[in-house]
């Protein structure tokens, strides 16, 4: 019966993918319409960052802007100013570029804008030169042993330091009134305390920010990092202040000489593209798969206001700038950017014609010409989902990233500073469930949310030590989300190997019989919260704590040993459910891929929380797949990603995968399905609102496109 199954799908594969309709070009008559008034948010951006060693000043200004044609882009980003000049600047105290023999930053933007190409500056104002730091030394940074910090001729600035408080208005001011800018990028902003080796200088002790934190808080500034320490909290709360009031001040400043400039840097203050980088290091064995959905998601799910810019990194390591990616990683990080309906990027060092390492750019060329051609379905998106992950600990956040992705469950993921904010393009109560993981710190406000979406029917799972801090870290007597079920106080049991969960006949029966039907043990290998069900929750999986180990005549545990310690709460709350982990289970699946842990994570949703699904498919773990919707009701469309690829730290071409059954739930009745990465089109069924068909086969992606 099996065999004969397959059979089938094969031979309807093949059907499916001869129903080509040449000519029939699904994007004729498609109106995406309008976000807002805006020309970047949530449109469709093609950005090409180019680093320019100053080395380069002298560069063929034609031919930069043809290969940034050739790329397809739509926009541009290029050193203007900060560390180096690539004008002819008056201020004494801004670094010109010493092998510029002409104004390069004019003549770039008067040939970019001439092709209709927008252009941002970058701007660096967290070192100056030698020379400079010489004549203001109350500008600089001080570590804790007392000296600054000279980086191959560039000293570190200090946040609270003239130089960033006052000079870079200047800087800023001279260089926006001078050219046509469309958007300012800050590089290296806020409290800079390690260099480029990675070396850890520590927190800043200049007179400028000795004196601020005294008036601000009437504390000496604290030595070592320590959060368990009330004055390093308090130093903690001042970094985030002064930094936003910078910000703020700088925003408003630039705004004032013109309006129409866009402002992106890494952080959400004052700003209307958030930068992130998706890069490969020295100091990972393996690079995360998702590494550009982990940083492009958070921003679409926070701001309705403010588009993610995650930038792709042309670069093996800092160390090895010169050097790129594997094609087939960057590709995918790419691939992310594009089918989460967020701006196209990539940064190189230099120029790409100069470039030493010129693997990738073929692939990028037809990558961002895939996404001009079809720019229309990524404008005016957004996600089609039920689940909302608010991010935490950054192992966590990659773990539940991973299992989401796995399992084929679409999601958005909030900020924990976006609990209850108005700016959000949905409010909590639009999902059906919000996952929590391990986010330690939670001040009473957001807790009060997310138990009111409990209280009001919503369904909650958290993971790790969550809302057991509050703003600040300071820990709590009591976790502050009420509705997890937990009465009384708690103990925090470290990690510790041969620490299991013990699985029991009860356990399967609530649970899942069938899934947990082969094993009675689960590795915890995991920071665990010791602590007891309410009067309306339930404890499961009782912990086995480390266990004797060994030569294998030692290897074992007695009844004695399983406590009454659950691993595991269920919990009913007004009108709705919690599901409380209270270990790192994103961090372990992360860490090891156990299958108990996907099982785990998988039954609670299914058969504690009742959770529905709104897409249904038999498609590989190895595809990673986006929903998107266009809000002018125009189309929808799946995206699928092919990771097949990766083997340990080797990123090979993907395998091709065959014959993939999508069933999902349209806005609107379907019309016509169309596959944009092969140029085909595939018959479907369409029953009681459900909409299934089968994809032929995904080489590197495909895009599903659904009218109406």
């Amino acid at each position: 019966m099996k065999a004969k199954y397959m059979l089938h799908l094969l031979l309807l594969g093949f059907v499916l993918s001869s129903c080509s309709k040449p000519g029939n070009d699904p994007l004729v008559n498609l109106d995406p319409g309008t976000y807002d008034s805006t020309w970047w948010n949530r449109a469709p951006i093609r950005l090409i960052q180019t680093n320019l060693p100053e080395i380069q000043a002298g560069m063929d200004m034609d031919e930069y802007v043809q290969t940034i044609l050739e790329a397809s882009a739509n926009t541009v980003l290029l050193n203007v100013g900060g560390i180096v000049a690539n004008y002819p600047t008056k201020l004494p105290y801004h670094f010109k570029n010493p092998y510029a023999k002409e104004d390069l930053v004019g003549g770039l933007l008067e040939r970019l804008h001439s092709h209709g190409i927008k252009v941002l500056g970058r701007f660096d104002f967290s070192k100056v030169n030698e020379t400079i730091a010489e004549d203001s030394p109350g500008w600089l940074y001080v570590g804790t042993d007392g000296k600054i910090v000279n980086y191959n001729g560039q000293v570190h600035t200090c946040i609270n330091g003239a130089y960033q408080q006052e000079y870079s208005f200047e800087i800023l001011k001279e260089a926006i009134t001078s050219y046509p800018l469309d958007g300012i990028f800050f590089n290296m902003i806020g409290y800079t305390t390690t260099d480029y080796d990675g070396t850890y200088h520590g927190i800043c002790q200049c007179n400028n920010c000795k004196k601020r934190f005294l008036d601000s808080t009437g504390f000496k500034l604290p030595i070592n990092p320590d959060m368990g320490d009330p004055v390093y909290r308090a130093y903690r709360a001042f970094q985030r202040s002064t930094s936003n009031e910078l910000f703020g001040r700088i925003r408003d400043h630039i705004k004032s000489l013109n309006p129409k400039i866009i402002i992106n840097t890494y952080t959400d203050a004052g700003v209307d593209l958030i930068t992130t980088e998706s890069s490969t290091s020295l100091s990972d064995r393996y690079d995360w798969n998702y590494f550009a959905t982990g940083n492009l998601k958070p921003t679409l799910g926070s701001y309705k206001d403010i588009t993610p810019s995650n930038l792709i990194m042309y670069f093996q390591a800092i160390g090895y700038r010169h050097i790129g990616p594997p094609p087939n990683l960057a590709k995918a990080w790419f691939l992310e950017n594009m089918l989460h309906g967020a701006p196209a990027t990539y940064v190189v060092i230099g120029t790409m014609p100069n470039h030493e390492d010129r693997l990738f750019f073929p692939v990028l060329k037809e990558l961002m010409g895939f996404h001009k051609k079809n720019e229309k379905l990524f404008t005016n998106v957004a996600s089609a989902c039920n689940v909302a992950l608010i991010r935490g600990a950054y192992t966590e956040y990659q773990g539940l990233i991973k299992l989401l992705t796995e399992e084929h469950i679409m999601y958005d993921v909030l900020e924990p500073s976006a609990i209850g904010s108005p700016r959000t393009p949905r409010s909590l109560e639009d999902y059906e469930v919000v996952i929590i993981g391990d986010l330690s710190n939670m001040d009473d406000r957001q807790a009060r949310v997310i138990d009111e979406y409990v209280n009001n029917g919503g369904k909650l799972l958290t993971t790790g030590i969550t809302s057991m801090n509050d703003a600040l870290g300071g820990r709590r007597n009591e976790l502050g989300i009420k509705s997890l079920g937990v009465t009384g106080g708690y103990e925090i049991l470290l990690q510790e190997e041969s620490t299991y969960l013990k699985v029991s006949k009860e356990d399967k029966q609530v649970i899942g019989g069938e899934e947990f039907r082969d094993f009675d043990l689960m590795m915890m290998f995991s920071r665990f919260i010791k602590c007891n069900a309410g009067e309306n929750a339930h404890g499961y999986f009782r912990l086995v704590p480390h266990t004797m180990f060994g030569p294998p005549e030692k290897c074992y545990y007695t009844d004695e040993n399983v406590t009454d310690v659950p691993g595991l709460i269920v919990n009913t709350y007004g009108k709705g459910k919690s599901v409380f982990i209270p270990w790192q289970l994103g961090s372990q699946y992360n860490f090891k891929g156990n299958y108990a842990h996907r099982v785990l994570f998988t039954a609670s949703l299914r058969n504690l929380l009742n959770f529905e699904r709104l897409i249904e498919t038999d498609a590989s773990p190895l595809i990673e797949m986006t929903h998107m919707v266009n809000r002018n009701g125009a189309y929808e469309w799946i995206g699928m990603i092919n990771h097949s690829g990766q083997l340990g730290s080797s990123f090979r071409d993907p395998v091709p995968i065959f014959n993939t059954r999508v069933r999902f739930k349209p806005a609107k009745p379907v019309k016509q399905i169309n596959l944009m990465r092969t140029g085909k089109q595939i018959t479907f069924t369409q029953e009681d609102g459900w909409v299934e068909g089968i994809v032929p086969e995904i080489r590197d992606f495909e895009m599903v496109l659904c009218t109406y």
